[in-house]
């Protein structure tokens, strides 16, 4: 049986069976980018797989945030310690409250304390984390080496190192939407713009969340198909996108308006 290599638990918004003529029109005017592509199938109905319950507890955190009147804001599970910290603190600033501020990461509280501390403890976290996923991959655990895989790519370091453990997760389940997003992320960050599009289509006819859409957005962007990345990036919003990819892709939608397709940096 295979199993999803997934980094982070998903929450899916309910998928709208009928997607804007606009949006659609604006792929369809990028044109084909794959022999046996059609801009639609970017937009087909997800599939949620269970994630490896021996692999949860290594990326199973949560984070909290509280505005000045003490109401709080709880993210996670996430892959990382500062996406958890981040999604919390984006979760706040989304109600419009006032005073937001991380107040608990993992299970360490972390209220009183100054900027530094808490950038120590998040720091502790991770080290441990990249420490045992290390231990994990050596041990034939897959999930851990496409873990530790993503976590280079979305940093833009190591990335030698990131795709030989994103190829020794594949070796287990090719056709893995988590593992090939996982690539094509790396990819992307190694610039090979074209190798990276033709991974994210596949990764996205099979499974299309809102963060794998803002994958694909991200490399058309910096291949300059400016059309085609703002409507996957609308698309990722209908998604179900997170406070934190939200404001980010909102972000991008801001300086694609402005720019007029101008020269403007991808999200990830």
């Amino acid at each position: 049986m295979t199993v999803l290599f997934m980094r982070r638990q998903f929450e899916f918004a309910p998928l709208r069976s009928v997607i804007g003529l606009g949006m659609v029109l604006a792929v369809a005017a990028c044109g084909d980018t794959s022999p046996n592509w059609e801009p639609q199938d970017m937009f087909a109905a997800p599939t949620e797989a269970k994630l490896d319950d021996r692999y949860r507890a290594m990326i199973d955190f949560k984070a909290m945030a509280r505005d000045e009147t003490g109401k709080e804001y709880a993210a996670g599970p996430k892959a990382t310690v500062m996406g958890a910290v981040e999604e919390a603190v984006a979760m706040c600033s989304q109600a419009n409250a006032q005073g937001c501020k991380a107040v608990r990461v993992g299970l360490t509280w972390v209220d009183g304390l100054d900027q530094a501390a808490i950038e120590s403890v998040i720091k502790s976290y991770g080290d441990t984390m990249t420490a045992e996923a290390y231990q994990a991959a050596g041990q034939g655990n897959m999930g851990a080496a496409n873990w530790l895989a993503y976590h280079y790519a979305v940093r833009g370091e190591n990335l030698d190192e990131a795709e030989r453990l994103s190829k020794q997760a594949l070796t287990v389940a090719p056709d893995d939407p988590g593992a090939l997003d996982t690539y094509g992320l790396i990819l992307y960050r190694q610039g090979r713009y074209a190798e990276a599009e033709e991974v994210f289509i596949r990764v996205n006819k099979a499974m299309p969340t809102a963060e794998h859409i803002a994958h694909f957005a991200d490399n058309a962007l910096a291949m300059g198909k400016t059309d085609m990345a703002r409507a996957a990036y609308q698309r990722a919003l209908q998604a179900g996108a997170g406070p934190v990819l939200s404001q980010t892709i909102q972000k991008r939608l801001l300086a694609l308006d402005l720019n007029s397709g101008g020269n403007i940096l991808p999200a990830q």
